[in-house]
């Protein structure tokens, strides 16, 4: 599908007179199309056994047999609210809406692999008690690409969702995903991104049952003229929720990153444990990061905090390292990858921590 097709009504888009779209004005970048770069986009290497699901501008391109509790089928139309004007767009002119059903724990992972340009969104169910990882592979090689995925997870069910995103120094790359948990759900997320022109990755997430809990870690490192948004807005209205976030990011030449996180607790969010933080490297002077990390809490018994930094890698400890033997480009990938290490922590299973790493190395020996 075209830009031109996919935005019907230019003005409706986000802009930058939006507060939550202040430093990500997809009207303004999409106002202009530049032609793709042509650059060649490794997928991730996902590990053995992994069952994926494969989207090219919008449509899925195969029926792969699926695992025992598992049904994959178009569905109605989506709805999302005006908090996620993005996604709306994306589900409102999406020619395929799809719905990933999860009845049963799955032994491997699901992959939704989604290329291309286009809208597309897909609805993810958890019955209660189920066990899943799902890992979006999402790629852009030029254009505009607009990904609206939901997430409903059942009373006791946990989903680990592992979410990569690179994008062409051409493309308009959005994602965004709304997330239900249940009642002792819980979520671990993690996400990695590379940006493109201008990149977005949002996730919203709302408690609806109590003592659910959630981890959204995540990174992302950029390069050139390359913009990344990681924005998260969590919801606690119920008691006795968990939320834990730390998300790390490296930037280099004349890229910009950022961060916006949300915590909102609302006066039936008692008891609320919540903790947020984002910190980043800047790797030379023309880099940028935005950073806007809140709290908005009307409940009295709670225990939230956040932080937020940014800053260069440590002369000293370069130096160190170089009286030792390093060059330069070593020493500093040294650093850079034991500053990220923190957010890789949580990803227990060796596999997916490989896989989720390997693209990090990469870029470490491309770009120092």
């Amino acid at each position: 599908m075209s830009i031109s097709a996919q935005i019907p009504t230019p003005e409706a888009l986000p802009h930058r007179r939006m507060e939550a779209w202040k430093w990500s004005d997809v009207r303004a970048a999409l106002a202009k199309t530049p032609a793709p770069t042509g650059t060649a986009f490794t997928p991730l290497a996902l590990p053995d056994g992994v069952v994926t699901l494969r989207f090219l501008d919008g449509v899925l391109q195969d029926s792969p047999d699926l695992p025992h509790g598992v049904q994959f089928d178009e569905a109605g139309k989506a709805d999302f609210d005006e908090t996620l004007p993005m996604a709306a767009l994306a589900s409102t002119l999406a020619h395929h809406h799809y719905a990933l059903q999860i009845s049963a724990s799955l032994s491997a992972p699901l992959c939704l692999r989604i290329t291309g340009q286009g809208p597309i969104s897909i609805a993810v169910t958890l019955a209660p008690d189920c066990t899943a990882t799902i890992i979006e592979d999402h790629v852009c090689a030029g254009g505009f690409a607009n990904v609206a995925l939901g997430y409903d997870l059942g009373k006791g069910a946990h989903l680990k969702r592992l979410l990569y995103q690179q994008g062409d120094a051409s493309a308009v790359h959005v994602v965004t995903a709304r997330m239900a948990l249940g009642e002792a759900a819980r979520l671990d997320q993690f996400s990695l991104g590379f940006g493109a022109r201008l990149s977005r990755l949002e996730t919203r997430l709302s408690y609806q049952g109590i003592e659910a809990k959630a981890r959204l870690n995540g990174a992302y490192l950029l390069d050139d003229d390359r913009h990344s948004d990681q924005t998260f807005h969590v919801d606690h209205d119920v008691e006795d929720c968990t939320t834990r976030q730390l998300v790390r990011g490296v930037v280099k030449d004349r890229a910009n990153g950022v961060f916006q996180g949300k915590f909102y607790v609302g006066r039936g969010g008692q008891h609320t444990d919540a903790s947020m933080n984002h910190d980043a490297l800047l790797l030379n002077g023309g880099a940028c990061i935005n950073a806007k990390p809140e709290l908005e809490i009307y409940a009295d018994d709670v225990a939230c905090a956040h932080g937020n930094t940014s800053g260069a890698l440590d002369e000293h400890a370069l130096f160190y390292m170089r009286q030792r033997g390093l060059d330069e480009a070593g020493a500093k990938a040294l650093l850079i990858r034991a500053f990220l290490g923190a957010a890789f922590d949580d990803l227990k299973d060796e596999a997916l921590h490989d896989m989720m790493l390997a693209p990090v190395m990469n870029w470490l020996e491309a770009a120092l």
